[in-house]
């Protein structure tokens, strides 16, 4: 099991805060659901800078430089393997080649993890609004940081008088690298500043409840597991999310699984733990998708309280039993258990 951030993935770079911390949680919560069942021994990475989690039977130390050569050792070592890993510089995507790489050979690992296709548009802002546009989901259109440069493209855009603008790297996670801007003008200034606009889209600004939902995927079919309220912070240029509320959002259930359902269809390879990111707008109670994450996401942090049930089993049977159906919970039960993930 290996999670990226505490895992060495930036070992040779200044390890931030933050991230460290949420990787963390999600980690430790993972290798805790996984020890109950108590069938597995669990090998684990950790960036030679932390303290390996105590839970593993085993912890590879990756010194700087080192992180891929340990990862791909690992994979020659174990029987199935689980990655989480932020979409950020096409990691998450790099890191599930190698999976799917060592699961077709002789004996290799089991990939606890989506296809290809589903990985790949999880990982690209762009092909991720293209797809949920063909799916007729509600979305933000993306406007490419080179088409914005354009004149004539620039001009069109103008002429939708759309008051704020958001910039975001096409393969960021989470709130990373998202910036806010109170004029079209402004983003264009800030985008092509460095040749930024290789790296970033521009989208408008939609102002509303920030929220996820987490589901379950398999052949095109999905289940929800939880509707989150999510606490994100702008400092006025910066956004950051500073918790989440597992089952936060519940009044919005019928409506997340609908949509949930939506996805599935739209990606049939999905499988496993999906997390959605969306927007509440307060007036019209429109639900927009923004980002479709085939990880897991720091709400997990939370679901096994919220369902009071091991989520990592549900996880599993759905990924290995091509037969899995969701266990009945009830949702007078699910309604009760709100959870609060701080980071």
């Amino acid at each position: 099991m290996c999670e990226f951030i505490t895992g060495g993935g930036l070992a040779a770079e200044a390890l931030p805060e933050s991230l460290a911390k949420e990787g963390a949680l999600m980690r430790d919560a993972l290798l805790k659901d996984l020890g109950e069942l108590d069938q597995y021994d669990i090998i684990t990475l950790h960036d030679i800078r932390l303290v390996p989690p105590v839970q593993a039977q085993k912890s590879i130390t990756v010194e700087p430089d080192k992180f891929k050569e340990s990862f791909t050792h690992a994979l020659s070592q174990v029987d199935m393997v689980w990655l989480i890993a932020p979409e950020t510089d096409g990691v998450l995507l790099e890191l599930s080649e190698l999976c799917y790489e060592a699961e077709t050979a002789e004996k290799g690992p089991v990939f606890v993890g989506s296809g290809f296709d589903t990985m790949l548009t999880g990982t690209s802002k762009t092909l991720c609004y293209e797809a949920l546009h063909t799916a007729n989901i509600y979305s933000l259109p993306v406007h490419a940081g080179e088409d914005l440069i354009q004149q004539p493209y620039y001009e069109n855009l103008q002429k939708q008088n759309i008051e704020k603008w958001v910039a975001k790297p096409e393969d960021g996670a989470g709130c990373e690298g998202i910036q806010l801007f109170d004029s079209l003008q402004e983003l264009k200034d800030w985008i092509v500043e460095d040749e930024r606009y290789l790296h970033y889209l521009a989208q408008p600004y939609q102002q509303g409840l920030s929220a996820s939902f987490s589901i379950l995927c398999r052949n095109g079919k999905a289940w929800l597991l939880s509707c989150n309220q999510q606490h994100v912070e702008c400092d006025g240029s910066s956004f950051k999310l500073t918790g989440v509320t597992v089952n936060g959002m519940f009044p919005y259930w019928q409506r997340f699984e609908t949509i949930a359902r939506k996805v599935a269809q739209m990606l049939p390879d999905a499988l496993g733990y999906i997390g959605v990111d969306v927007i509440v707008e307060p007036e019209t109670n429109k639900i927009y998708v923004l980002e479709v994450n085939p990880r897991l996401t720091t709400s997990y942090v939370g679901l096994r309280e919220a369902l009071n049930a091991n989520p990592a089993k549900l996880i599993l049977d759905c990924v290995l039993n091509d037969r899995f159906e969701m266990p009945n919970f009830t949702k007078n039960s699910l309604m009760q258990n709100q959870v609060e993930v701080r980071l």
